[in-house]
């Protein structure tokens, strides 16, 4: 069982290794978007990192995500996982889909889906040097 702060964890995670093995760089992201103490989360980042290299960890892990975050956490761990693709200065087709599988799992209707996604866009463009 994930408790709140593990499966929004391993939400990030599952899009940070979406495209490739996670970068260092991918979990200072990670940590500054959920302000992860550097001693406190650790177990949680192990225990989140061992799931997903499990065969089937995905989908098991997204069965316990799903279990640990009602519906308004689902939301905020989407929204997290949508700023960490917009932060992440490059956006593969790999994170796309696997926002696509987070939204499919927490039952985010389309408009909400999109509001999260624009609102991720328009808060970040600042930082990003869009202002578009």
């Amino acid at each position: 069982m994930l408790d709140a702060g593990a499966a929004v964890l391993f939400c990030l995670l599952a899009v940070a290794q979406a495209d490739g093995p996670v970068r260092a760089s991918e979990l200072d992201l990670i940590a500054r978007l959920v302000d992860m103490p550097k001693t406190g989360d650790m177990a949680a980042l192990g225990v989140c990192r061992e799931l997903l290299g499990a065969q089937d960890g995905l989908e098991s892990g997204l069965v316990l995500v799903g279990a640990a975050l009602d519906a308004a956490r689902g939301a905020q761990a989407y929204a997290l996982a949508a700023d960490f693709v917009m932060l992440n200065a490059r956006i593969a087709p790999e994170e796309m889909r696997m926002l696509d599988i987070l939204a499919e799992n927490f039952r985010l209707n389309p408009l909400t889906r999109a509001a999260i996604d624009t609102a991720a866009q328009i808060r970040l463009a600042p930082e990003l040097g869009h202002y578009d």
